[in-house]
């Protein structure tokens, strides 16, 4: 039987609240401004089950959403002004690209009546005015525009749950001038039911059984089967399913740059990322595989290294593809078999029918691995330990993994040191790390350590970041003091853009930073801030700074001589 939202008449603002309440949303994050301050000020009345976080810019607002949802599943709620809203479309953006479910709330600054006036700030579109629902509606999966009191709650309960169904992503909420004022209770019309966490049906657990017993068929009989793991995997949470299904086919399994950690890497059959910033090992074994399985992966451009014949081929491979939307099957290379479904239910399948089948093949299989691992190593290069100075990033990066409990979050920004991270960092654990892959936006770090620490409090959240992306995201420590969320930013300083300096080659313009002390920067913040000059000290500050209970910038000064080039794969130079 279904309940009423209200039992008394209440404003627009605290039903809208009300529905976040009702549905799980636990998390608003942003800057009070315009339409949505009666939101906040209903938000006050809620602070026991809804954490409000104020941060300093609405671009980490949109970072901050974007990862808590995409590490929990639950969409959290970005919310400001409408016009300075639009700067959270940078996380939006994001989570279209990588299906992470996440709310913008947001209003038309519409001057109520004067609307048809010419007036200041407006964004409902008409003469005179920006259009906010097109500028929105360009980066999420829909936006809901609320014209009336009674509209307004209804259209969070949409936003949430067309945020939660099917592929998970952005939807936007803009409240007009009209909609945040009045009354709303158990009277109104159309009437405003309890609809708890939308329910979106669930992963289903019908399967072509066709399409998996040929799938299965294929696997038990290859010689050289390699799984490639995309986003899906994560966004499934899949993790268990895929290394079990490993083990049982003895297959090697590389990511994609979204899907890294969806195994995690001190897995025995882990072999790194694949593509154009691949590991040596991931790029031979998928190049060598006669099947390859794909789970949750598009297989895009910079995944298969610009389709290269080398790495994928359809004409000499058999490619089997699980992914959840059927649109993305054979989207950009034909494959044998296509397999519809959530990845954590094919997965599980898939392991089923095979039914220890490919355990003939195993010690063939384990053998050319092992041939693989002797020819190109796996997370062992001589640059992650390293003595040279100034310091070589991959040392820092060997660090890290040597140095971080397992359970560490860590977030990655944009930027060559991203592309050395993806390349040499050893994930510890499957679903552990974080990187902004769908738009590679630089200052992501920072609010994506911040999201990681209020989506689990408990664990150790890590930025590592570049010179510049610490810049665009340094207002992200004001929030980490003032909302207590304690994180480790450990800074890669080479006083410039690495990824763009080194690809001007001898035309570099644009490309340079002034010596600026960032570690300082974070003690006038109040926060620890330390700054390693050798390569020795940097494992003792990373183990000194993870854990104390403070926020930390750990500014490594590092060699502007290791350049992108020297991880970019062969097969796209």
């Amino acid at each position: 039987m279904a309940e009423l939202l209200l039992d008394d008449e209440v404003s627009p603002a605290e039903a809208v609240v009300r529905v976040l309440e009702d549905a799980g949303v636990d998390l608003v994050v942003g800057m009070p401004g315009g339409m949505t301050i009666p939101i906040w000020d209903a938000l006050h009345d809620h602070r026991d089950t809804i954490r409000a976080v104020l941060v300093r810019e609405e671009t980490r607002a949109g970072a901050v959403a974007e990862v808590y949802g995409r590490l929990t599943g639950r969409p959290a709620v970005a919310m400001g002004q409408g016009a300075f809203l639009t700067a959270a479309a940078i996380g939006a953006i994001e989570g279209h690209l990588s299906a992470s479910p996440m709310l913008l709330f947001g209003d038309l600054s519409d001057g109520g009546p004067f609307s048809l006036h010419g007036p200041y700030q407006s964004g409902d579109g008409r003469y005179g005015a920006w259009d906010a629902p097109a500028l929105f509606g360009a980066v999420c999966k829909e936006v809901f525009v609320a014209n009336t009191p009674e509209e307004a709650p209804h259209c969070a309960q949409l936003a949430i749950k067309h945020a939660l169904t099917g592929q998970p992503g952005p939807v936007a909420v803009l409240f007009s001038a009209r909609s945040v004022r009045g009354r709303v209770g158990p009277t109104s019309r159309p009437r405003l039911y309890r609809r708890g966490r939308p329910d979106t049906g669930g992963a289903s657990t019908a399967v072509d059984t066709t399409a998996l017993s040929k799938a299965a068929e294929l696997l038990a009989g290859a010689e050289r089967p390699v799984i490639v793991a995309g986003g899906g995997v994560r966004i499934s949470g899949a993790y268990d399913e895929l290394s079990r299904l490993a083990t049982e086919l003895a297959a090697p399994v590389a990511t994609t740059a979204n899907g890294k950690s969806a195994i995690a890497e001190t897995d025995p059959l882990a072999v790194g990322v694949f593509g154009n910033f691949g590991t040596d090992l991931a790029n031979a074994v998928v190049g060598a595989a006669d099947v390859v399985l794909v789970v949750g992966s598009k297989l895009g451009p910079t995944d298969t290294a610009n389709e290269h014949t080398e790495l994928i081929d359809p004409t000499r491979q058999h490619l089997i593809q699980i992914d959840v939307e059927p649109t993305n099957l054979g989207w950009t290379t034909p494959i044998d078999v296509a397999i519809a479904g959530d990845a954590k239910v094919v997965l599980s399948h898939l392991r089923e029918e095979l039914g220890g089948r490919s355990g003939n093949k195993r010690d063939e299989r384990q053998a050319a691995f092992q041939q693989a691992l002797d020819t190109h190593g796996r997370f062992d290069q001589p640059e992650l330990t390293s003595t040279a100075t100034p310091t070589l990033p991959q040392r820092v990066i060997g660090d890290l993994a040597a140095t971080l409990p397992a359970d560490t979050i860590v977030c990655c920004d944009a930027g060559e040191n991203r592309i050395f991270m993806t390349h040499y960092f050893r994930s510890l654990q499957s679903g552990m790390f974080v990187q902004p892959a769908g738009v590679g936006a630089m200052g992501y770090a920072i609010p994506g350590a911040l999201a990681a620490k209020l989506a689990f409090p408990d664990r150790p959240a890590v930025a590592v970041c570049g010179d510049g992306g610490f810049a665009i995201g340094l207002n992200g420590l004001m929030t980490a003091r003032e909302e207590n969320l304690p994180i480790t930013v450990v800074l890669l300083n080479n006083q410039a853009l690495g990824w763009v300096l080194h690809g001007q080659k001898d035309r570099q313009i644009a490309s340079r930073f002034a010596a600026f002390d960032h570690a300082a920067m974070a003690r006038a913040m109040g926060l620890d801030g330390v700054r390693v000059e050798r390569p020795e000290d940097v494992a003792p500050a990373i183990a000194a700074a993870v854990g104390n209970g403070r926020t930390t910038v750990i500014e490594v000064m590092t060699s502007l001589d290791e350049t992108f080039e020297k991880v970019m794969s062969p097969l796209v130079r």
